[in-house]
């Protein structure tokens, strides 16, 4: 009988512990892995790329604007120089020796940072270039370390998400691959992260904003600004006497009509007996439709007795309701108060938000108003009807000129207008720029030797050219660097002629067009557009009353009174 003998063997020794810093180390080197190596055509863009975002456009830029853009810039070089790359490779061009490689990195760390430096420090120069352009105190260069800050994360951020993006459309290329070709797949991938991307921003990000954006300023909307009171006066909208209540004008409407020069402060600026101004507003609140609430304007304008008053304005307003009062109050100074004024509400968003979701509305508010007004008046007899008059301002000179379908319309159907910071996409502005007399600059355009219509950034330009200006006088009024005028989605891919011809006044020469970079620029500008002094931007307080002179051409009032007035005006305070 045989016995086995179980024998067992030794346990392996125990390794050591891993120190912590090897862990540590193999956990940094993880990470860099996981983040690439960067590419060196990618960083060399990215340095131009960064200095040409810090180049200036046409308005002082703030610093954290300044530096989200600069940052943008250098994520878009990095990203160009990566498909330079890629299409290099593909043509398969022999690759520099190690040597040469690694001697083009050893330059690359150092002239890159200087570069990086230099721009910041050319950044701080140009944005005090355009800031002394526009009468506002320079900044120091300590903004550059604060625009350096800002933009490295920013350049970092939207390099990784672009990574993320790729990794995913190639997760999706390689699990369509089992099933189609290759290149097949790669597009599929691609199309599949797009449509993604797209959904999400146009679907439920941009649908959540504006939900919110509706939600907050529906709230403002509902309020009453500080020191406006109901209107006594039966010329106003929301007096006792109106068809319009009160509480549906929403803020703007209230303070439109609770505020303006009554008869008493006319009287005090022109020395002879003045009327109440009529002011007649149709809020959101007072009716469903544009439709009726034109109507419920014409309603007004009938009972408060506009239509035998000299002078009828249609007026467009921006996207919040809001009226200019540089521009409304001008009106009824020169016309001691012998006037009417009348708008309707197609929004409570501030105009930004409204150019993406109520540009429809605008329209329609424009035509429906005009076109209500318009049937009504031009059944009363010539000798006793109203001067009739179209004006807007921004968003609201687009849905003022929507009432008409050319230049010639608006001259047929009125008898001056006025239509000041149009947005670019307006018409018929953009077809009137369009067919300027040769010679003339887009920034400031001469239409048929200025006989009907002139373009002006400052009073004194209405007078240029020196030939007739015949009635109907149409005015359009816009600045060389208002960003709202020359801001447009064709600056991704096109140089305008704007950029191509010598700068207007108020625009540095040292701005110059770059693919996409430039359409980030004028975009930011637009959100500071009101926040430099008046008659720069998209601040025209105090040439209106110039402008109002010049096309409605008041009786009994003289150069030297347009000059008093616009002292008055230019205390307002910008809102």
């Amino acid at each position: 009988m045989t016995t086995s003998r179980t024998t067992s063997e030794p346990a392996p020794a125990a390794e050591p512990p891993e120190p912590p810093e090897t862990r540590r180390g193999r956990s940094r080197a993880s990470r860099l892995r996981a983040l690439g190596r960067p590419n060196f055509a990618g960083l060399l863009l990215a340095v131009a790329g960064f200095g040409a975002a810090l180049t200036p456009s046409l308005l002082p830029r703030p610093w954290l604007f300044e530096g989200v853009i600069a940052g943008l810039g250098a994520a878009l070089g990095y990203g160009v120089g990566v498909l330079v790359s890629w299409l290099v490779r593909k043509t398969q061009v022999r690759t520099p020796r190690a040597e040469v490689r690694r001697w083009a990195w050893r330059g690359l760390a150092v002239v890159a940072p200087l570069a990086a430096v230099l721009f910041l420090l050319l950044g701080v120069r140009w944005q005090n270039d355009v800031r002394t352009l526009v009468g506002m105190p320079d900044e120091g260069l300590l903004t550059a370390f604060v625009v350096a800050l800002v933009a490295l994360p920013v350049a970092v951020a939207t390099v990784m998400l672009c990574r993320g993006l790729r990794r995913a459309a190639r997760w999706i290329a390689r699990r369509v691959g089992r099933f189609v070709p290759a290149g097949v797949a790669a597009a599929i991938g691609a199309l599949a992260v797009a449509l993604i991307i797209y959904t999400l921003v146009t679907g439920l990000l941009f649908t959540g904003f504006v939900s919110a954006m509706d939600t907050l300023y529906a709230g403002t909307n509902a309020g009453t600004a500080p020191g406006v009171t109901q209107p006594l006066a039966p010329e106003r909208s929301g007096s006792s006497a109106s068809t319009v209540a009160w509480d549906s004008l929403g803020i703007q409407g209230r303070s439109f009509v609770g505020r303006g020069p009554d008869a008493a402060t006319l009287e005090q600026f022109s020395g002879r007996p003045a009327k109440t101004p009529i002011r007649v507003y149709v809020g959101l609140d007072s009716a469903p439709t544009a439709h009726e609430r034109a109507e419920a304007a014409v309603r007004e304008l009938t009972r408060t007795g506009a239509f035998s008053r000299k002078v009828l304005v249609v007026a467009g307003s921006t996207g919040t309701g809001w009226l200019e009062p540089q521009a409304t109050d001008s009106l009824e100074y020169e016309w001691n108060g012998d006037s009417a004024i009348v708008t309707i509400q197609y929004s409570y968003l501030p105009s930004w938000i409204s150019t993406l979701v109520d540009v429809d509305r605008a329209r329609e508010a424009g035509r429906e108003l005009f076109d209500a007004v318009y049937a009504t008046w031009s059944t009363l007899p010539e000798a006793t009807r109203p001067k009739l008059l179209a004006y807007g301002l921004s968003l609201g000179s687009f849905s003022s000129q929507s009432a008409f379908t050319s230049a010639a319309d608006i001259s047929a159907r009125t008898q001056g207008a006025v239509f000041v910071g149009s947005p670019n996409f307006s018409e018929p502005w953009s077809t009137v720029v369009a067919d300027r007399d040769a010679g003339s600059p887009e920034w400031q355009p001469v239409v048929d030797r200025g006989t009907t219509i002139r373009f002006a950034g400052v009073a004194g330009d209405l007078e240029k050219p020196a030939g007739p200006w015949d009635a109907p006088r149409v005015a359009y009024l816009q600045h060389a660097n208002d960003p709202v005028v020359w801001w447009s989605p064709e600056l991704l891919n096109r140089r305008p002629d704007w950029l191509a011809e010598a700068p207007g006044a108020g625009r540095t020469p040292e701005m110059h067009w770059y693919p996409v970079l430039t359409f980030l620029q004028v975009t930011v500008d637009q959100f500071v557009g009101v926040s430099v002094p008046d008659g720069q931007g998209h601040n025209y307080g105090s040439t209106m009353p110039a402008a109002w002179a010049d096309v409605s051409q008041p009786p009994d009032w003289s150069d030297a009174d347009t000059a008093r007035l616009t002292s008055l005006i230019a205390g307002y305070a910008i809102e």
